[in-house]
């Protein structure tokens, strides 16, 4: 038997005990103690490897290597497609069954995989000469286009963002979703295409990714590979089939927001139908008034399993007969009320984003149509505060209304909530025609959209600006959808301007109406504020939205962290 050199000082004792053992038993354990410490002093062993494309075709820029090995390692991949190699650790735990994800995979191309196995020693064996190619986009693909970079001052990570197609100017798409992952340079790393609208996709805690279904009242848990994990439906307003196996959760709708709680459990904008009395149903609110049904935003917080926690219904919190601009409409939720409803509820709130506060165990509430953010106390359900302008509000709710310091112009119609790690509030203030009736609204020609940093003094009761994308800097209007998120390696800000217009001639629109287009870019705060990054999300022929972005640090689930 041959004995390499690095092996000899552990082999040589166990080679003097079994010299001296009398016991064939014990003799013939030691020689094969021997066998397994000489197996382990060379390098780890592989069998059964497979490398195979994602099986499901809607998610098609992934694979999956597969093997075994004869001692638990740890797997580092090297993906080359030709122009970028990429060195990633998927996961840095040791294990003897691997199926190892392979993500960031361009499409139409051929990738070369190499696989380092390491053993607990740091030996090493390379599985080398795998390859996967990927198909190319599908043919009906949103158009991308980067249009600005510089890479050196971004936020590392992939930019993920969602999808709207329109067949007429209002006319959405209701069976076609696209989720789309980009990296720095605009180049498509991962999608997933589905038969319905998808809102914000957020990164669960178990790694998963969870969406809702615009307008439909579903929300998903997928994996990477685009596999449903879980679907919860609204069970009281059903507008698409329920799925066998899905959750139900007792709301009228799920819309716009719904996010995961550190405790696992969910906190979402739901909705409910309550008739009211003396209900102004002409501008200005003084004028005609009658018994009207409203549909009105729920705060619910619900399990895993589809039951209520908690439940706070904004009707019994906030004055439900004060109009905003587009109070008296009802058709954004159609689809669930037309065949219930003659004529259909008021959609007197239309809230759009819910951000929470865990240390407080509050809410932050984005009203788009009363133009204003409230802050609830989930214990309770005691309005804390309102953010917006005061036309309108009578006591008791007016001595809630916080105070501008400076030169201020109230947010409106606004989407998107968070809190920066400075305890700033950061939204993207889409504008509109900024008025509450009976005031008039805001010429075209006058109309912006922005980014918007807010400081509020609960104390004092008082909100100042502190910064702002907007015209300043570039005047754009999004009237509906978008965000703006804090990066919180650079302190810059992304922002989604994911509602534009151009009229045929292509010239930019400043209100509903026209081609829609979107696009997405970062800007810097600090030294100066500076666009860094835009991407265009535009085609001549086929209209666009995208409703939110983000910026994942990676794809890989156990590599990404939270980046706003």
């Amino acid at each position: 038997m041959h004995i390499s050199n690095r092996s000899k000082n552990a082999v040589y004792p166990f080679l003097i005990i079994l010299l001296n053992l009398r016991s064939y038993r014990f003799a013939l354990l030691a020689f094969f103690a021997t066998l397994i410490l000489l197996s382990c002093a060379g390098p780890p062993v592989a069998t059964n490897v497979r490398l195979v494309a994602n099986p499901n075709k809607n998610a098609p820029l992934a694979g999956i290597l597969t093997f075994t090995s004869d001692r638990p390692v740890s797997t580092t991949l090297t993906i080359d497609d030709g122009v970028i190699r990429q060195i990633v650790q998927p996961d840095d735990s040791l294990k003897t069954n691997h199926q190892v994800l392979v993500l960031g995979l361009k499409p139409g191309k051929l990738h070369q995989i190499t696989a380092t196995l390491r053993d607990e020693n740091g030996r090493e064996l390379l599985l080398d000469s795998l390859t996967i190619e990927t198909p190319p986009l599908p043919d009906d693909f949103p158009s991308l286009e980067l249009v600005q970079e510089k890479t050196a001052e971004m936020e590392p990570g992939i930019t993920m963002f969602t999808v709207f197609r329109w067949k007429e100017p209002f006319d959405d798409d209701a069976d076609w979703g696209y989720a789309i992952a980009v990296n720095e340079a605009g180049d498509v790393v991962w999608y997933l295409k589905t038969d319905h609208w998808i809102d914000e996709v957020r990164r669960k805690h178990n790694g998963n990714l969870m969406f809702g279904g615009v307008e439909d009242g579903r929300v998903f848990e997928i994996d990477m590979l685009g596999n449903t994990i879980q679907e919860w439906y609204s069970s009281g307003a059903v507008s698409k089939p329920v799925t066998e196996g899905s959750i139900a959760v007792a709301t009228d709708m799920f819309h716009h927001d719904v996010i995961e709680l550190a405790s696992g459990n969910f906190i979402g904008l739901g909705l409910e139908v309550r008739s009211l009395e003396d209900f102004p149903v002409e501008y200005p609110p003084s004028v005609k008034k009658q018994t009207a049904d409203v549909a009105g935003d729920v705060i619910i917080e619900f399990a895993p399993d589809g039951s209520t926690l908690r439940k706070w219904s904004l009707v019994d919190i906030l004055d439900p007969r004060r109009l905003g601009d587009g109070s008296l409409s009802g058709d954004h939720y159609y689809d669930i009320y037309k065949e219930t409803y003659d004529p259909l509820p008021y959609d007197i709130t239309h809230c759009n984003a819910i951000y929470y506060i865990e240390e407080e165990d509050a809410v932050l509430v984005s009203s788009n149509f009363q133009c204003a953010i409230y802050k609830i106390d989930m214990k309770t359900g005691a309005l804390k505060w309102i953010l917006g302008d005061p036309t309108g509000w009578e006591k008791p709710w007016s001595d809630k209304l916080l105070e501008p310091i400076g030169d201020f112009t109230w947010p409106c119609h606004q989407h998107g909530l968070e809190l920066t790690p400075q305890g700033t509030l950061l939204l993207f203030d889409n504008g509109g025609a900024r008025f509450i009736p009976p005031n008039p609204p805001m010429s075209e020609d006058e109309r912006f959209s922005r980014a918007l940093e807010l400081r509020v003094d609960e104390v004092a009761g008082t909100v100042e600006e502190v910064w702002t994308y907007g015209p300043e800097k570039e005047r754009f209007v999004s009237p509906f959808i978008s965000d703006a998120d804090y990066m919180p390696t650079t302190g810059n800000i992304l922002i989604t301007d994911g509602g534009r217009f151009k009229d045929k001639e292509g010239k930019l629109m400043p209100t509903f109406g026209g081609h829609q287009w979107a696009r997405i870019l970062e800007v810097t705060k600090e030294p100066a504020t500076e666009k860094i990054w835009e991407l265009h999300i535009y085609d001549p022929e086929i209209r666009y939205s995208v409703y939110r972005a983000q910026r994942l640090y990676s794809l890989y689930p156990k590599l990404d962290r939270p980046t706003g």
